[in-house]
């Protein structure tokens, strides 16, 4: 519900009787569903209280797989408040988890990683993650996810003054009938900055 209508089932969760919520296990995971819902509705949570919840109890009870969507989730909050290096802890241990539980959760970890190095101005450690990322997300069959990480590649070669090879995954991107369209826009806007940034 969270992944197909996210909108809706933030309204659900935010208008939830908390009374009903009477273990721990319920909390954390109403928490957990929380945190996921808002960051689907691309709502940049500052406040790590839900998450939180879900990872105190996770951390301790399991199961692994809901630890790592939680730490996932706080690191995030890490994230958005800018605090970078306590958002690499979060990413790093979930990581290191996610492996053998969550390849979706392993393949956006490594995306995110990627986030943190590109706005620490390490495009090299980014290239890296993002390199890592596309290949987990090429295995599962999950194009959209893999092509908006080809468009997270193309940035960092660019950082990285490889112009030519963004602008060779950038062309592919262009080239496939079955990309979606916003990346499509989104691709073809790249390769037009790389064209006046090569012709300067």
């Amino acid at each position: 519900y969270i992944m197909e209508r996210p909108d809706s089932a933030l309204a659900v969760l935010d208008t939830m009787d908390r009374a009903l919520l009477v273990t721990d296990r319920l909390k954390a995971h109403h928490a957990l569903l929380h945190a996921m819902a808002l960051d689907k509705n691309y709502i940049d949570v500052t406040d790590d209280s839900i998450a939180s919840v879900a990872v105190e109890y996770y951390s301790k009870k399991g199961p692994e797989k809901y630890n790592v969507r939680s730490l996932y989730y706080q690191g995030v909050v890490y994230y958005n408040q800018k605090k970078y290096d306590k958002a690499i802890i979060n990413f790093t241990r979930a990581e290191r988890l996610a492996q053998n539980v969550d390849t979706l959760y392993w393949a956006m970890l490594k995306g995110i990683q990627a986030n943190v190095y590109t706005n620490t101005y390490n495009d090299r450690e980014a290239l890296k993650y993002l390199n890592e990322a596309y290949e987990i997300y090429s295995t599962i069959s999950l194009d959209y996810y893999k092509n908006v990480t080809e468009l997270k590649l193309a940035k960092s070669y660019f950082n990285l003054n490889e112009k030519s090879r963004a602008d060779s995954i950038l062309q592919n991107l262009v080239d496939n009938p079955d990309i979606d369209e916003n990346i499509k826009m989104a691709a073809l806007s790249d390769i037009a900055f790389i064209n006046v940034v090569k012709s300067e």
